[in-house]
């Protein structure tokens, strides 16, 4: 079985850098003069939930604020991006309603992420008006979860680390023609503008997860005055290599005429993580305001 996972992996592995093998030729050509280069800043507003079962078998879900930076360099050809990224979200236990007491329950939940992606254009997936691109993306996630009801289980960690394989449409949705709209005593005109209509997907090929054991309340030995207090406190912990991890995007972006853009996405997240014995699952829905800033350097 090991075996047989293994020769997957490199399967995989390979065919990832297929695309970058067959992009050598158009690489030739793309020169540094036809990159372009933008920072991006976007915020936007979050629905999370997961469920820990290290800790209750309850959902817990509720609202947070992302915010997020990123340096993207891009042509027709080929595009990288690293992008940091948070997010602060306030979540609330799924009770069962009773008629002799109603629990409740408050907690938060931070996210802080670290993206890097890589793609390369397929030239017989490509056309004129269509851009589709493939390659990898490494996303590192550290969760930090308070809950104060769950007492002895109050603060919780894991960090979720994927390496993905990617791939990416973009549709020229431009209006390259004046148009005016007839809307009986007001006919305005709209004028020429560069658009694009993009969907990302990645899908998490090798996904590891560092999990504690059966619960999150462990005291680990002492040894004196050699203890170190970062290792006592996960000395429960293990990393494991198992689970699953998918992330899609749907962008609609706008350019203005300084080079710059506006766009609006929808992000769409989810993650189970078993660990070494008890599962972790996350999922999120996150609508996201981004303005890029077109710069003529890296």
């Amino acid at each position: 079985m090991n075996k047989l996972l293994k020769a997957s992996f490199l399967c995989i592995i390979f065919c990832l850098f297929i695309p970058a093998i067959q992009a050598q030729d158009n690489l030739s050509r793309d020169s540094i003069s036809t990159y372009n280069f933008y920072t991006k800043f976007g915020s936007g507003l979050t629905l999370p939930t997961y469920r820990d079962f290290a800790t209750s078998p309850l959902f817990y879900s509720g609202i947070g604020l992302h915010l997020s930076s990123a340096w993207l360099k891009k042509s027709e050809e080929r595009e990288r991006i690293f992008k940091i990224g948070m997010n602060i979200s306030a979540l609330t236990a799924r009770i069962s309603q009773s008629d002799l007491i109603q629990p409740s329950t408050l907690g938060f939940m931070g996210n802080f992420n670290l993206f890097y992606q890589q793609l390369w254009k397929i030239e017989y997936l490509s056309n004129q008006k269509n851009n589709t691109k493939v390659g990898g993306a490494l996303q590192l996630t550290q969760n930090v979860r308070g809950n104060p009801a769950l007492q002895n289980n109050a603060m919780g960690l894991e960090n979720l680390s994927n390496l993905s394989a990617a791939a990416q449409w973009t549709r020229d949705i431009s209006r390259v023609q004046e148009k005016q709209l007839n809307l009986w005593i007001w006919k305005p005109t709209l004028k020429p503008i560069k658009r694009d209509l993009r969907v990302l997907l990645n899908v998490g090929i090798l996904n590891f997860n560092y999990r504690p054991g059966y619960a999150y309340s462990y005291d680990g030995e002492l040894k004196g005055t050699e203890t170190n207090p970062v290792e006592w406190a996960f000395e429960n912990y293990k990393w494991s290599l198992n689970g699953w991890r998918l992330q899609t995007q749907i962008e609609y972006i706008k350019y203005l005429p300084n080079g710059n853009a506006r766009s609006l996405s929808y992000v769409w997240q989810a993650a189970h993580a078993p660990g070494k014995f008890e599962d972790f699952q996350m999922a999120s829905h996150r609508l996201q305001y981004t303005i890029y800033f077109h710069t003529k350097k890296r």
